[in-house]
């Protein structure tokens, strides 16, 4: 499921406001630095998963016998593709 950029913005300050407040843990660049790459790799992240979510729905299209979208079936068939797929990104350490 893709996050807005809005999403993304806010999600990036509170993990940032967040590490700042964790006892044991300095941010060593400043603290909107450090946010902004937070977003970055918010984003990078919404980007990949929406190039594996658009692969998942090529393989299910690709199968032999034709199955709905939004059938209960459709997203089981939906979740054991994104399990492999990103199970095999993870296989590839990225």
């Amino acid at each position: 499921m893709a996050i807005s950029r809005e999403r993304a913005v806010e999600l990036s300050h509170r993990i940032a406001e967040r590490l700042a407040s964790t006892p044991g843990v300095s941010v060593l660049a400043e603290r909107e630095f450090a946010r902004n790459r937070i977003l970055q790799a918010l984003l990078e992240w919404n980007r990949e998963l929406g190039l594996l979510e658009g692969q998942a729905r090529t393989r299910i299209h690709e199968r032999n016998r034709r199955v709905v979208e939004g059938t209960q079936e459709w997203d089981l068939l939906f979740a054991e593709e994104m399990t492999r797929a990103l199970a095999g990104l993870l296989g590839r350490g990225e």
